[in-house]
C-alpha cells in the first residue's frame, strides 16, 4: 500500500505536465507568452520548433487575432 501512495503523486505530476492545448493557451496569455518565448529560443538555437507545443502556441495566436478582428469589425 505504501508503494502505491508513493507512485500516485508521480503519475499525477506527469499527467499535469502535458503539452498545453490551444484552448489553454488562448485562456492564459501568460502561458502563451512563455511558450512562445521557449519556441523563439529553440528557433534561435537551430532546434526543432515543429513541436506540438509550438504549433499549439501558433494556433492560439491565430485564434486570438481572429477574435480581436471580429471584435473590431463587429462580426
Amino acid at each position: 500500500m505504501k508503494k502505491i501512495m508513493l507512485i500516485l503523486p508521480l503519475v499525477f505530476g506527469l499527467a499535469a505536465c502535458g503539452t498545453p492545448s490551444v484552448e489553454d493557451l488562448v485562456d492564459d496569455p501568460e502561458l502563451l507568452s512563455e511558450v512562445l518565448a521557449e519556441c523563439t529560443e529553440k528557433l534561435m538555437k537551430g532546434e526543432e520548433v515543429k513541436t506540438e507545443e509550438c504549433q499549439n502556441a501558433t494556433e492560439a495566436q491565430k485564434q486570438i487575432l481572429n477574435n480581436v478582428m471580429k471584435g473590431l469589425l463587429g462580426n
